[in-house]
């Protein structure tokens, strides 16, 4: 029983550990050590039965030195794993709040394979799922017949014959149980038409007025984070061309500049708009952007706007390059 109660000890204070971080110590701590005390147990219970002497100080020791080991080799993985694999990320208080969280996670590890609006198609640029044809997941079909505990394990365990890696920081992911928690609210309040969204909960792209000139800080930077920053981010292949601010939109990438003010063939207002390019170092083909399913054209038009307007950062800028309005007469 001691063994047990410790065991049930260990394993806890390594739940949020992912197994990929120092995993034979995990494993000996959670498995090895626990089971191979179970089965010496086990057989010291049977020679008691025998009568031979000494057994039961035996157990005691052989109980009390695997509680220890378990216990050693359990505060050496929380002492040698970074921080921030046995953290938990603050939680979100009000149900608008796990649902605003939600959706940046979603544009940060969903949108690559499932689409910005869950829509799925044809992934492009994804290694192992390159060509594939992902089904939607903000129909009917998917919201009537998954629970949220359903979606949840789903997302912290993958699903490994569909090619889907695990999320869940316990299985070698990056999201805690709270991270997925606001994914999964942001999913079901997003496309399961039975469930009221609370106002607010969700940001949105203003749309344009028409002589408005947009931003980055009002316009572009919830229209990236939504379809773009999935895949332009630190870690991922994308010729190094990164969209998390705005000097990485304008200055980063293999082929810099891809925007240049003022400029209608710039390369990405070429890419955004259904059209390959070609680059200039390699002679490789740049595929559209995003690659499964081009923007809608109003925020193509949006995008060409702000960079045949100078690409202002903020709302002032903006306002300042906005034309003067004719005064009727």
């Amino acid at each position: 029983m001691g063994v047990f109660l410790v065991s049930v000890v260990t394993l806890t204070m390594l739940a949020n550990i992912p197994t990929t971080i120092l995993p034979v110590l995990q494993f000996l701590a959670g498995l090895a050590v626990p089971g191979l005390a179970f089965v010496l147990l086990f057989g010291l219970s049977f020679l008691a039965r025998k009568a031979v002497r000494r057994v039961g100080h035996v157990q005691i020791w052989l109980a009390g030195g695997a509680a220890l080991a378990m216990v050693v080799l359990s505060l050496v993985v929380l002492a040698l794993a970074p921080p921030a694999a046995a953290s938990e990320v603050q939680v979100a208080g009000t149900l608008p709040e796990q649902i605003a969280q939600g959706q940046d996670l979603y544009s940060l590890n969903c949108v690559e394979c499932h689409g910005a609006d869950g829509e799925g198609g044809i992934i492009k640029g994804v290694k192992g799922l390159e060509d594939f044809n992902m089904k939607a997941i903000h129909s009917q079909d998917e919201m009537y017949t998954r629970s949220d505990q359903t979606l949840a394990d789903i997302i912290a365990y993958g699903q490994p014959n569909l090619g889907m890696q695990p999320f869940g920081k316990a299985y070698g992911g990056v999201l805690s149980p709270t991270e997925i928690d606001s994914l999964v609210s942001f999913i079901r309040y997003s496309w399961d038409d039975r469930a009221e969204l609370p106002a607010g909960a969700l940001s949105s792209i203003p749309v344009l007025a028409a002589n408005e000139v947009p931003s980055w800080d009002v316009h572009i930077q919830p229209l990236t984070k939504k379809y773009c920053v999935s895949c332009h981010r630190a870690g991922k292949e994308n010729n190094n061309y990164l969209e998390t601010s705005y000097d990485e939109m304008l200055n980063t990438g293999d082929n810099v500049p891809l925007i240049t003010a003022g400029d209608p063939d710039s390369l990405l207002i070429q890419l955004i708009n259904g059209h390959e390019g070609k680059d200039p170092k390699t002679g490789k083909v740049i595929r559209q952007m995003p690659p499964t399913r081009l923007l809608s054209q109003q925020y193509i038009d949006m995008l060409t706007r702000w960079i045949m307007a100078g690409m202002p950062q903020t709302a002032e800028e903006a306002a300042a390059l906005a034309p003067t309005p004719t005064p009727t007469p």
